[in-house]
């Protein structure tokens, strides 16, 4: 090897990858690669600062230049960046120009600096989102270019190379064109400088009319008493006035210091740095005790820290960096505003509270109609839809309250559509997206403060569009349906497995929509079947409560019947008072939402779960997290490992899919249903790629049938279950028998002899079974914390089908009977109440005895010979059918969503699945169905079903 291509190596190596990210924070000298063009313009001042106690003064001169070489010249990658933070003490109309400069001098990488504000601004930058031509990704060090005029600026918190930049940097008014994903329709939080480039389409009144003036007097006043607080909370005060003292913040130059504001991603405590939730703790309690109290210190001390918090960057046109999910820190600074309105319009700085009210509040979204496609919208209806609210009034001219109420409540309705793919709102089946999923957790909350928006606007020319609240009420009613009285089953639980259920101000909303007006059709003053629903949830005495009744309202008796919400792969069936909850996953749903710290071990919440809640909450159900088997969720077919197996098999957020789109309920006449799945998992760290099951439930009054077939995996360590039930156990309280015979302390049996077997729970639910090796228990059990893995003990009853380790087509089948009768449950054990008509990897088919209803699960084409009504039917098609009335009463469902991109979150639409039935005899409709065509031959008829949404299409089809 000769020496030049020996050198030549070397000097390629020395670009193989970035140096070292290093943090500058100018404490105690300037650094040596900082070298300045007249080198007396650089200085350390304790004058501001972003970290530590100083920063680094330039008091450049036309086109100074500050230029820093790196160590190491490195080769970039796109996601390399720059962070730092700029203090600029008077607003310019030019910039600072960084530029990035290779070792034979070539620029292939530069971006602007406005220096429009003054105070602290982050600036934060990818590579990929600098101007250039980037041909050349080789970085010997940057150059910092001074404007041309005299002036002084302040650096400081500097990082480079930044090795990953944040994938959320927000663009700003200082860089407006630095984030691409602001520009993608998905996108929410960054957005807020995208938007405040919106102009209002509404034209801008000279004056008000009279009704005009009156119906923003009405919000005005129902705002006030919404948000009028009589006593200042004492912890909050106390708060404030902590964290004030904390902050320390002192005059100096025309701006303070203190404590650095930053980002909760940059933020560090040890160093005595603060957040938005502090600004919010003082703001708040500040504004409390002024307001409450009429405290003179609380009062100035409220304005000092709106000064000190937007010179530190908490201000218009400021992105601080990254302000994702900000609207979860800042929601007490709006409403507390409210409170201090007076105080704010009097201030010698409103112009600026105001300003970074209102662009916080990302109001400026709402100057044009909703654009479709927007994700995530459950986070700004619940986060700044309040915020958005308060700022709109917070404006001093009442024609620009107006004209912002206007587009706000325009706005709204427009999100208050079906939203389509997997994007956040509400979907057509009445589910609330969020995170690309089915998820409730969300839902509460956010409807909450829809409706809170309805009340204040009620019977105003704000109140949202009877549309939007039609589309509102299904939402609601979805809720109802899935909740036992407030809390839902584990398998819809998101990332919270054994939290979150409806709050008081949930309940408060179902009595502010039906108040809005009847959505029912009926034409009644008000929505009577909201407001029964109201009575039923609200246990107090409140003044809506009191109107109903008066009104001749009679509580709700809970939802009963079997609701299908295929957007979740969910079935929902309910009779009396209790609610099962049947849960899968596709491609298109995740099974489960698993983070880092949350729900760590809940990766078979969807693995065809079959939740049993026989009364309002988990806990009175037997669902208790201390001690509880994450394998044995009732219903699911699992492998039965240990935790650290189980645990979170990725180091962010793990939501799985699965690679198959059959999964999902159906039902028939609205009160008898059925599940279907095919189970798989998918190739992860501690998962077994080849496991597979095709399992289905039957649902009929309280009855469901539980089959299983082609269960199959090459895991030869752990053995497969399928868990029948895992419930707390109390002796004297929750006892249970096994054939009659009374359990009431610990135990373990195993049956297996082929013979009938009955196991109630401790919960009045039975289990009937003649096959299968069924293990039964009662156990002291111990388990991990979902988000700590602390150890948690608790003791529990469990019944499971053992299917052994490495299971080959291995099957079950069993019986519930959901809090029978004595006399059900004799007659269920003397004749068993369902026939099994086919079980095999092709279908499932189960005839219930009791109403007469046939449904099928097709996993493949199903062909039966023996069928007295069908030829063929498709595979992964659900049927239910029973004969009414000399005809057939008909459910035709394909749960599959059909929706083409398979990404995180996608606005592409469910498309229509069209399945072609081939029925014995000829049949005609009954009446016209747009979504059934119908084909006779001499033999046959051939029903053409248009499936979509995943929602069952019924019909009722007679001879002829």
């Amino acid at each position: 090897m000769t020496q030049k291509i020996l050198n030549l190596l070397l000097f390629l190596l020395s670009f193989s990858a970035a140096a070292s990210a290093q943090l500058v924070g100018f404490e105690d000298r300037i650094p040596q690669n900082f070298k300045c063009s007249k080198p007396q313009e650089l200085a350390l001042s304790s004058d501001y600062y972003k970290e530590g106690t100083k920063s680094l003064e330039w008091n450049f001169t036309p086109g100074s230049v500050i230029d820093v070489a790196v160590e190491k010249p490195f080769a970039l990658k796109d996601d390399n960046g720059i962070m730092l933070w700029i203090y600029n003490e008077r607003p310019q109309k030019d910039s600072l120009r960084f530029e990035f400069y290779a070792p034979d001098g070539d620029v292939s990488y530069r971006f602007a600096f406005r220096l429009y504000s003054a105070g602290w601004r982050a600036c934060w930058i990818g590579f990929k989102n600098m101007q250039g031509d980037k041909k050349n990704h080789n970085v010997a060090g940057y150059r910092i270019i001074a404007p041309e005029r005299k002036g002084r600026v302040y650096l400081d918190r500097l990082t480079f190379p930044v090795k990953k930049i944040n994938d959320r940097t927000t663009p700003d008014l200082q860089m407006p064109s630095n984030n691409s994903l602001t520009y993608r329709d998905l996108w929410h939080w960054c957005r807020v400088w995208q938007w405040e480039q919106y102009k209002y389409d509404i034209p801008l009144a000279k004056q008000l009319t009279a009704d005009e003036k009156q119906d923003l007097a009405t919000v005005e006043k129902r705002l006030t008493e919404a948000l009028d607080v009589r006593v200042a909370p004492k912890k909050q005060v106390e708060k404030a006035y902590a964290t004030f003292k904390k902050v320390n913040i002192r005059k100096s130059g025309d701006g303070f210091t203190g404590a650095p504001i930053v980002a909760p991603d940059e933020l560090n405590r040890k160093k005595g740095e603060i957040t938005l939730n502090d600004v919010e703790d003082m703001l708040a309690g500040f504004a409390l005790d002024a307001y409450c109290n009429h405290s003179a210190e609380a009062s100035n001390n409220y304005f000092l820290v709106w000064d000190y918090v937007i010179n530190q960057g908490f201000a218009f046109g400021s992105g601080m960096g990254t302000n994702h999910h900000y609207g979860y820190q800042i929601r007490r600074v709006y409403n507390t505003a409210w409170l201090m309105r007076d105080a704010i319009w009097r201030s010698k700085n409103r112009d600026n509270i105001l300003s970074t009210l209102i662009f916080w509040s990302a109001l400026q979204e709402t100057r044009v109609p909703a654009k479709a496609g927007r994700d995530e919208l459950l986070d700004s209806w619940h986060t700044l839809l309040m915020p958005k609210t308060v700022s709109s009034l917070l404006m001093v001219n009442p024609c620009e309250r107006a004209r912002a109420l206007t587009g706000l409540t325009r706005w709204l309705s427009g999100t208050l559509q079906y939203t389509p793919g997997t994007i956040g709102g509400i979907k057509v089946d009445g589910t609330t997206f969020h995170h690309g999923g089915f998820y409730p957790a969300y839902t509460t909350g956010v409807l909450a403060m829809i409706g809170q928006y309805v009340s204040l606007t009620n019977h105003t020319r704000y109140v949202p569009t009877v549309e939007a609240r039609q589309v509102l009420k299904q939402a609601f009613l979805s809720m109802r349906n899935y909740s036992n009285m407030y809390e839902w089953g584990v398998g819809i639980s998101g990332r919270h497995p054994f939290g979150s259920s409806m709050k008081d101000d949930d309940i408060a909303s179902f009595a502010y929509l039906a108040l809005a007006g009847d959505l029912s059709g009926e034409g009644n003053k008000f929505d009577r079947h909201l407001a029964a629903d109201y009575l039923r949830l609200c246990k107090k005495n409140t003044p809506e409560a009191a109107y109903f009744r008066k009104e001749g309202i009679k509580p709700a008796k809970a939802p009963q019947g079997f609701f299908v919400y295929n957007y979740g792969s969910a079935g929902i069936f309910r009779r009396s008072d209790w609610m099962v909850t049947l849960k899968g996953y596709t491609t298109d749903v995740w099974g489960a939402e698993i983070y880092k710290k949350d729900n760590r071990y809940g990766r078979y919440q969807s693995y065809g779960s079959v939740q049993i809640m026989g009364y309002p909450s988990r806990k009175a159900s037997g669902f208790d997290e201390n001690g509880w088997d994450w394998n044995r969720l009732p219903g699911t077919t699992t492998i039965h490992l240990p935790f650290d197996m189980l645990d979170s098999p990725l180091p962010g957020t793990t939501m799985a899919h699965s690679k198959e789109n059959f999964s999902g309920a159906s039902s028939l006449e609205g009160m008898n249903g059925m599940f279907a799945m095919k189970l798989m998992e998918r190739k992860m760290k501690n998962f077994t790629p080849d496991f597979v099951a095709r399992k289905s439930v039957f649902c009929f009054d309280n009855r469901m049938v539980c089959l299983g077939t082609g269960i199959s995996n090459s895991n030869a360590t752990y053995p497969t279950e399928t868990t029948l039930f895992q419930s707390t156990f109390t002796k004297g309280k929750s006892d249970i028998y096994v054939d009659g015979k009374l359990k009431d302390a610990a135990f373990s049996l195993e049956l297996n002899d082929g013979k009938p077997h009955c196991i109630q729970d401790g919960y009045n639910n039975c289990y009937i079974f003649n096959s299968g090796d069924v293990r039964v228990q009662i156990a002291e059990q111990e388990s991990c914390h979902e988000k700590t893995r602390k150890p948690t003990q608790g003791t529990f009853a469990s019944a499971y089908i053992n299917h052994g380790v490495s299971p080959k087509d291995a099957q079950y089948e069993y019986l519930v009977l959901v809090q029978p009768t004595k006399q059900e449950l004799d007659a269920a054990r003397s004749k068993a109440p369902y026939q099994i008509l086919h079980k095999d990897n092709t279908a499932h088919v189960v005839t219930d005895k009791l109403t007469g209803i046939t449904a099928y699960a097709a996993f493949d084409t199903y062909q039966p010979q023996g069928d007295k009504l069908f030829s063929l039917i498709p595979a992964e098609t659900m049927v239910m059918q029973k004969a009414s009335d000399g005809g057939i009463v008909m459910s035709v469902c394909d749960p599959n969503l059909n929706i083409s991109e398979k990404t995180f979150t996608t606005k592409e639409p469910s498309r229509p699945i069209v399945k072609q039935i081939v029925m014995k005899g000829k049949w005609n409709l009954a009446q016209p169905n747009d979504k059934v065509k119908v084909q006779t031959t001499a033999t046959e008829t051939i029903l053409t079903v248009t499936c979509q949404h995943g929602q069952p299409v019924e019909f009722y089809i007679i001879k002829g």
